[in-house]
């Protein structure tokens, strides 16, 4: 092979891998990211074996104490599905029984109506009660179905992973701590 091929090569090489680890960067932050995102630099993430579910939940920690659950919501009933198919969400809860924040991991919805949810959608979320009680989120027009699947997807796995006894028993009272500011995550 002749130098100024191998050269090329190597050169296309080069850029593919650089784009590949772009694109990967790009892509969905871990739950390790995400949780401390939400709810600071020193919050660990454990995964909780829940004894009445299948769901698949992680415990978040703070100097060893409950700090609130991490869950996915296709790990977690019920399963709700927006026009086109499910939407998968990572879904913080803080032990104060109120959403720290929300992050769309997958959709099969048509992107020119998902696109309508923008950050303002996600973060009516932010401080709401997780348990469904008194929550006021308004469903985005012309992204109706996406966006009602998504509160009801939010609510109501929170809801199911907030009533299993190993949960339930962590929980704190509003008047234990205050609320702290909370964020929610942009979607893809």
């Amino acid at each position: 092979m002749q130098p100024h091929i191998i050269g090329l090569s190597a050169l296309v090489c080069a850029w593919l891998l650089g784009h590949a680890n772009e694109r990967a960067d790009k892509g969905s932050p871990s739950a390790e990211a995400l949780c401390k995102d939400w709810f600071g630099p020193a919050a660990r993430l454990a995964p909780l074996a829940l004894g009445d579910t299948n769901a698949v939940v992680s415990e978040v920690t703070l100097d060893g104490q409950p700090s609130g659950w991490l869950f996915r919501t296709d790990q977690t009933p019920p399963a709700c599905k927006g026009k086109r198919g499910e939407i998968v969400l990572f879904v913080a809860v803080g032990a104060d029984a109120r959403i720290k924040g929300l992050h769309v991991l997958s959709h099969k919805e048509d992107p020119a109506y998902f696109r309508r949810l923008k950050v303002e959608f996600f973060e009516q979320f932010k401080n709401q009660r997780a348990d469904g009680s008194d929550v006021k989120v308004d469903a985005v027009t012309k992204a109706t179905l996406s966006s009602k699947a998504i509160i009801r997807e939010v609510l109501e796995g929170a809801r199911h992973v907030l009533a299993q006894p190993e949960i339930a028993g962590k929980m704190i009272t509003p008047e234990q701590t205050p609320l702290t500011k909370t964020a929610a995550m942009p979607h893809n």
